[in-house]
């Protein structure tokens, strides 16, 4: 955990009338901050009651999550890929479902006793514990990340390329459509703080705590990722544990425009294009929230997320990324890779640049 920094705000925990829950609304550059920063800070300052608050809402935020994006859409490509194999559902009902739920019984654990640590006023212990939470969590993501990156690798290599955009366009109309049919209805530090809470809990950055930056650049948000916690971390390996990339031949080798018209991109990546840009592009017209994705081995960023403040206003270079001509414009061939050079995960995933590893 990296020590937080004394002039952040730990008031932000607040209730959503728009979501029903509640959901930090800090200042747009703060919300990269990872919440267990928050809670340790509020109760160095003595702010108890706020302190406990942050730590269950670590938790809540991670558990939204997980129950959604991570094990709703696991869910749906293990029983994608047992119908396409013919498999006895048992094979997979523990690695698919169960095993999960047991280590989040595990960060609860955590959590609650570093709740208790916070009562007792023992900071030190309850950073600690915090970090033992989180930790379980971020297995719980990265495993999961890891095995989905698998499913869809099995199928690319038992049925070609097409197969794993198939299986994962089930999950994008029962998960992710339905997750964002309300998005135009969000103002944009709204779009904003969803966003952040979902990717703060896959804890990516040089520390894997979870931090990230976040910019306001006029006409939108700007969410930096060096790197993500979950593409990122198949890409580049975990610098926490030392673990390299993610051993894997599931990249695709034929340009796309879900693939910004790379080969070498990771399958469990291109749901980022699929589910944000271009899908939502074809139901809505213009891709709902952009995504850069960067092979630039110079570069220790992994991959940027930007959110309009009037989303039918994306950037021309957002629509061309996708291959499409621009707005409401038809889409464009999408060149291959070989005309222009291929990128550094060409042959496979590569390894970070080793000056990322202590990027901030």
């Amino acid at each position: 955990m990296t020590e937080p920094a004394s002039w952040l705000q730990t008031d932000v925990l607040r209730h959503s009338a728009r979501l029903g829950r509640r959901i930090r609304q800090d200042p747009p550059g703060q919300l990269g901050v990872p919440s267990q920063n928050l809670a340790v800070l509020a109760l160095r300052r003595g702010e108890t009651d706020r302190a406990v608050s942050l730590a269950e809402y670590m938790m809540e935020e991670f558990t939204l999550l997980s129950d959604t994006v991570l094990n709703g859409w696991l869910s749906q490509l293990t029983g994608h890929l047992e119908a396409r194999l013919s498999l006895p559902p048992l094979l997979l009902r523990v690695p698919g479902t169960h095993v999960w739920a047991a280590l989040h019984q595990v960060a609860q654990a955590f959590q609650q006793d570093a709740i208790a640590a916070i009562r007792a006023g023992d900071a030190a212990q309850a950073r600690l514990l915090l970090d033992h939470c989180r930790r379980v969590m971020k297995t719980i993501n990265d495993e999961t990340v890891r095995f989905i990156q698998d499913i869809l690798t099995v199928l690319d290599q038992r049925f070609g390329e097409q197969a794993p955009v198939d299986a994962m366009r089930g999950p994008y109309e029962s998960i992710w459509r339905e997750r964002y049919r309300n998005w135009e209805d969000l103002t944009a530090e709204e779009k904003l703080q969803l966003s952040c809470e979902g990717m703060r809990s896959h804890f990516g950055g040089p520390t894997r705590d979870g931090a990230f930056a976040v910019r306001d650049e006029g006409d939108r948000y700007c969410m930096e990722f060096a790197a993500c916690g979950t593409g990122g971390m198949l890409r580049y390996g975990d610098p926490e544990t030392g673990a390299g990339p993610w051993p894997t031949a599931g990249v695709n080798r034929t340009p796309q425009p879900y693939t910004w018209g790379k080969t070498g991109v990771p399958w469990y990546c291109t749901h980022c294009s699929l589910y944000l840009e271009h899908w939502p592009a074809e139901d809505r017209g213009y891709p709902l929230r952009p995504v850069s994705y960067d092979d630039d081995p110079a570069s220790p960023v992994s991959t940027a997320w930007y959110i309009y403040k009037e989303p039918r206003h994306a950037r021309d270079e957002d629509y061309r990324r996708i291959g499409r001509a621009g707005r409401d414009g038809p889409p464009e061939t999408v060149k291959r890779e070989a005309e222009v050079g291929g990128g550094r995960h060409a042959g496979g995933l590569g390894g970070r640049p080793p000056e990322a590893s202590t990027a901030t």
